[in-house]
């Protein structure tokens, strides 16, 4: 393990992290459907738009507020984690601009979604096009096609299995969602297929574990609403670090 390598990466995590949190924080909230509801259900979830009588009720997410010291201090830490658990994983390697892109992209993205419910392509994009751009980069100055060809494939996969999933069920998933499995799945094709699978599989068990716990904790059963932005980020996060490690001790455990 480089110690340089990771203690520079560990640096420009932290300095991302306070930037990414700022962007975030001027994410607008997502706009729902609009659903007949009674007004006083309605008022429960905040605020509420003006109507005339007889037209659906439109519940509106409340703007969070300017992100206070403590969140700008947590999201600096965890961007400065993930850029230097990246570069223990990968060391100096070429792709590491890339998953340091990646891992930076999927820091702001779960703070919006957690904080106004909406996985944003203006930050999705970006996160793409730099974490797509690093690993042309990558396979042509290594002569590595092959890992880009299951990039390819990964994101694509993902993005048609979680599309057949909002086109089935779209008040479970969001679109934004999709877009970020398509993203991840390239993320994750390029490191096997073994990390793909770990990692979406790592997603949904937090997503299960974290639905429970706020079904237990507000008592609103199947209505409980949740972000999904961050599981999946950390389920991919541990798909890119330890995937491949975990895939090998599953197949190989007598």
């Amino acid at each position: 393990m480089d110690a340089a390598l990771v203690g520079g990466c560990a640096v420009a995590g932290l300095t991302a992290g306070l930037i990414l949190d700022e962007v975030a924080a001027h994410i607008a909230p997502a706009r729902p459907r609009s659903e007949v509801a009674e007004p006083a259900a309605a008022s429960a979830q905040s605020a509420v738009a003006a109507i005339a009588p007889g037209e659906p009720v439109v519940a509106v997410r409340p703007v969070p507020g300017p992100p206070k010291a403590a969140e700008r201090v947590a999201v600096s830490l965890v961007a400065a984690l993930a850029f230097a658990l990246a570069a223990a994983r990968l060391g100096a390697q070429p792709e590491l601009a890339a998953y340091c892109a990646l891992f930076g992209g999927l820091v702001a993205v779960s703070v919006a979604d957690l904080r106004v419910g909406l996985v944003p392509r203006v930050l999705l994009y970006p996160t793409f096009a730099l974490m797509a751009a690093g690993l042309v980069a990558a396979a042509a100055v290594d002569e590595r096609w092959r890992p880009l060809e299951h990039a390819a494939i990964g994101g694509a996969g993902a993005f048609v299995v979680f599309f057949a999933l909002w086109w089935c069920y779209p008040r479970g998933i969001g679109f934004g969602d999709v877009r970020l499995a398509g993203v991840l799945g390239a993320g994750l094709g390029w490191i096997g297929f073994g990390a793909l699978y770990i990692g979406f599989a790592a997603a949904f068990l937090l997503g299960v574990v974290l639905g429970l716990v706020l079904m237990l904790r507000h008592g609103t059963g199947r209505k409980t609403r949740l972000a999904f932005g961050p599981p999946l980020a950390l389920g991919a996060t541990i798909g890119v670090l330890w995937g491949t490690w975990l895939v090998h001790a599953w197949t190989t455990h007598p």
